[in-house]
């Protein structure tokens, strides 16, 4: 694949971040008003904002020592310019998916998208930040990082709202029902020290979708470990209206060179329905806070996750049931596998607010260790405010049995292959809960090649 300026030139040559770099930044990007102004307020907030420290709960666990942000936002650029044809396959694969929708980005930059004629002509809206934030300009404004992912949620969020860019904006009408599912895929090359995509989905009241996302490097993964190191900074924003419906999944498989931070929420309105299953697999280190907040009475948020990490990959994984209106029901699992020297953390909470009665909430985090010297870190929380609730929770790390081991020796079955049976089983009630059989067999091989 060719691409020019695979070494974009940066818009400042000190890690000092400037209120002149910022306006440099969106500049390039031909920004409208209000979003260089939004970009101007992050900046203001993230020079108030501490960096994270170990003293702080979340940040406890994580060592953050060898990331050296002073050397990545020197190299923040406003992205390369792609040559014509460059990623003609991904056009082609996404073309041929026979999906209603998608969009393509790489290193931040929007390739191509596509919608069908019908949705647009039902009022959908699905494209790229760029493109949402010129034609929709009143819809991002009132939406983009104010009141589901704020600018001062954290360190990371406050980096993520002066540089986002790239990713997508989802808008569906009033009772307009998607069927099929609608995808975006993200690719970050060798040369791209930054990445800073945003996803933005609203659903209005009785309205339906799925929406696929698909985060990856380009290039031999196995070999990135020995480049310089990357960041991605992303966030995700889902807004659902009443009795609405989100299907909703993401994976990611990062060069082992990139540093991970995500900020994700969902904000979700009476009576509807959320099922969110995500999927870890590549990085050097990911830091995800994910949150569903229930906010109007008799809401649904399912969430599932599958991650496997290898050699000497951190996983640190916060999640947040918050149920704030009542009737509404919860329910995680989140499963991980541990090759090598790799770690995961998973710190999940239930929090029940005042008045949230008829609350039904479980969460569950099963690990299961491949390597005795792969370490697995499950802290599982419940805050309780109201007294007429079912919540529970649970968490496991074990290895795998010998029992299904021997029986499938007996059978002739090699011992690689017998370990590959036994993670795919594993895996097996999230993965099946991926709505599209594409992105199920690529996770499933990229699992496969993970076992050895």
């Amino acid at each position: 694949m060719a691409i020019v300026n695979l070494k974009p030139v940066p818009l400042v040559k000190s890690g000092e971040l400037t209120r002149e770099f910022v306006e440099a930044y969106s500049a390039s990007l031909n920004d409208p008003e209000w979003l260089a102004a939004r970009r101007l307020e992050a900046l203001r907030v993230f020079r108030d904002t501490p960096a994270p420290q170990r003293t702080n709960e979340l940040w406890r666990r994580v060592d953050l020592s060898a990331f050296k942000l002073d050397q990545v936002i020197p190299a923040i650029s406003a992205g390369v310019s792609v040559a014509p044809g460059a990623f003609d396959d991904l056009v082609t694969s996404l073309s041929a998916s026979n999906s209603p929708g998608w969009v393509l980005h790489v290193d931040g930059g929007h390739v191509q998208h596509s919608l069908a004629p019908e949705l647009a002509a039902q009022g959908v809206i699905f494209a790229d930040l760029a493109t949402a934030a010129r034609e929709h300009a009143e819809l991002l404004e009132k939406h983009f990082m104010t009141s589901c992912v704020k600018l001062t949620d954290s360190y990371f969020a406050a980096l993520h709202g002066i540089f986002a860019r790239g990713g997508v904006v989802l808008v569906v009408p009033k009772g307009v029902q998607i069927t099929a599912p609608l995808r975006a895929l993200t690719r970050m090359t060798a040369g791209r020290r930054a990445d800073f995509n945003h996803t933005l989905v609203i659903l209005e009241e009785g309205a339906r979708a799925t929406l696929i996302e698909e985060f990856a490097s380009l290039g031999d993964l196995a070999t990135s470990s020995a480049l310089p190191q990357s960041m991605y900074n992303g966030a995700v924003e889902i807004i659902l209206g009443k009795n609405s419906q989100l299907d909703y999944v993401s994976i990611q498989d990062w060069g082992r060179n990139i540093y991970n931070f995500t900020t994700e929420r969902a904000h979700m309105g009476e009576g509807s329905t959320l099922h969110w299953v995500v999927g870890g697999m590549g990085g050097k280190f990911t830091k995800t806070l994910l949150e569903a907040d229930m906010l109007g009475a008799g809401g649904t948020a399912l969430l599932s996750g599958v991650f496997f990490t290898d050699g000497k990959q951190q996983m640190h994984i916060d999640t947040q049931q918050n149920h704030i209106a009542p009737g509404c029901k919860s329910d995680l699992l989140y499963k991980n596998a541990l090759r090598d020297d790799s770690h995961t953390v998973w710190r999940g909470n239930i929090r029940v607010f005042p008045g949230a009665q008829k609350t039904d909430g479980y969460q569950a985090n099963r690990n299961l260790q491949l390597s005795p010297r792969s370490r697995a870190d499950s802290i599982p929380g419940l805050e309780i405010e109201a007294d007429d609730v079912r919540c529970t929770h649970g968490a496991t790390v074990g290895q795998i049995e010998q029992e299904p081991m021997f029986y499938m020796a007996t059978r002739g079955v090699p011992e690689v292959e017998a370990r590959r049976l036994v993670v795919q089983g594993f895996f097996a009630p999230v993965i099946d809960r991926i709505p599209l059989e594409e992105t199920r067999d690529r996770l499933v091989e990229e699992i496969s090649r993970k076992i050895g």
